[in-house]
């Protein structure tokens, strides 16, 4: 049974998103942003809780991510903000295999 056949589909590989890139991804008609956090790679819905904006646009300075629209602020480790500390963003079920980063994206996110 291939990755395919359970949801999953490969997206990008390691290559493609380096240590402090964002990436834009579609997944099927959903938005998705690659963040790669000291060699940890996390996937996030891309839009800003708050207006959004992709988040794609913003800024990743370390683990931290800023909004370009607002400048509201996420720790991209646990998706979680920094200002204002009760907005989070929505993670999209992300795993790695071997250099293949895969995305289970759900059409009713």
């Amino acid at each position: 049974m291939s990755a395919e056949d359970n949801g999953w589909q490969v997206v990008a590989t390691l290559d493609d998103v380096w240590v402090g890139d964002l990436k834009a991804i579609d997944v099927g008609g959903i938005a998705v942003v690659l963040v790669n956090v000291g060699g940890e790679i996390r996937a996030y819905d891309d839009r800003c809780p708050h207006s959004g904006t992709p988040l794609s646009k913003g800024t990743l300075n370390g683990e931290i991510l800023t909004c370009s629209a607002h400048e509201w602020v996420f720790d991209c480790r646990v998706g979680h903000g920094i200002n204002p500390a009760s907005a989070r963003l929505r993670p999209v079920p992300l795993r790695v295999e071997g250099e293949a980063i895969l995305i289970r994206a759900e059409a009713d996110r």
